[in-house]
This record gives structure tokens, C-alpha cells and sequence, in this order.
């Protein structure tokens, strides 16, 4: 009797384990989602564009994708128009590594110098192109999306750093 019973505590510990680690399993992997999540974002639906991004990083945060994922939720803050929170998702998207949001940055950043800013914000939107820049000129490895862009987005860049002189 007496080994019955440990044996079925055993039981039960494994399987409060296992549903106590469900969530974080049954999530899809994160390149899937990053994936669902461009895919949304390309075509114009931000609702489930954001939800996939969301379900990313409340899964994967700290992986490369998550930054990407916050990268990709300030261009959805930024179509809607709040680049205060477009700002924070660049923020949080370069501190997890994705280089390209520091070009997403200065673009928010100086759409706020446009509406009156002060020079302090010019300097800052000015700082991430320059970063965008080094960036550009490290020859690491770019994500398809900037190589299919890459000539629009030097003339951009150009254009953005020869506004902020």
C-alpha cells in the first residue's frame, strides 16, 4: 500500500511538471510565429500581425526572433501613429540585437523632431541612422527584407542624414 501511494504521488508530481511547462510546449515555434507574424503585417492585418508577435515574445523573449517581434510591433505602433511606443518596441528590439530597428528608430525619432521637437531628439535620431549606417557597412548578415529594399533604404537613410547635418 505504502508503495502505491508513493508511487502515485510520483505520478502526480510529473504531471503538475508537465501542465505547469504546458503553456511554453504548446506554443508554436518561434520562427513559425515571427513567420504567421510578417506574413499579417505584409498584407495589412495588424490585429493578428500583433498577436503573433505577442505570443512570440511572451514565449521566446531573450531569442533573436523576440527582438525582431518587437521590431515588427513598433512598425505596427508606428502605422497607427504612436511613436512613443514605437519608439519603445525599437528600444527593446536593439537591445535584444536586431540591428535594422535602429534605422526604424531614427525614422520615429525624427518624425517627433518634424513636430517640434527639440535638438536633443535630432542628435538621437541622428545617433541611430549613424548606427543603421555601421551597421550597413559591417557586412553581417542583413535580413531579406532590407537586401530586397536596400537601394529605397540607403536613399532614405541618405536623405534622413543630409536632413539631420
Amino acid at each position: 500500500m505504502n508503495r502505491c501511494f508513493v508511487l502515485a504521488l510520483g505520478c502526480a508530481c510529473h504531471m503538475a511538471l508537465l501542465l505547469a511547462a504546458a503553456p511554453s510546449l504548446a506554443a508554436e515555434p518561434a520562427q513559425v510565429l515571427l513567420h504567421h507574424g510578417e506574413r499579417f503585417l505584409r498584407i495589412g492585418n495588424l490585429g493578428f500581425a500583433k498577436a503573433n508577435y505577442e505570443k512570440l515574445i511572451a514565449n521566446y523573449e531573450g531569442s533573436p526572433e523576440a527582438a525582431e517581434a518587437h521590431g515588427d510591433l513598433g512598425v505596427i505602433a508606428a502605422r497607427q501613429g504612436n511613436d512613443d511606443l514605437a519608439v519603445a518596441q525599437y528600444e527593446k528590439a536593439i537591445a535584444g540585437g536586431f540591428k535594422l530597428a535602429h534605422f526604424n528608430l531614427g525614422q520615429a525619432l525624427l518624425r517627433t523632431f518634424d513636430k517640434g521637437g527639440d535638438q536633443a531628439l535630432k542628435d538621437r535620431a541622428r545617433a541611430e541612422f549613424l548606427a543603421f549606417k555601421a551597421y550597413l557597412d559591417s557586412g553581417e548578415p542583413r535580413p531579406a527584407i532590407l537586401t530586397y529594399s536596400l537601394p529605397e533604404v540607403e536613399t532614405e537613410l541618405a536623405d534622413a542624414l543630409g536632413r539631420l547635418q
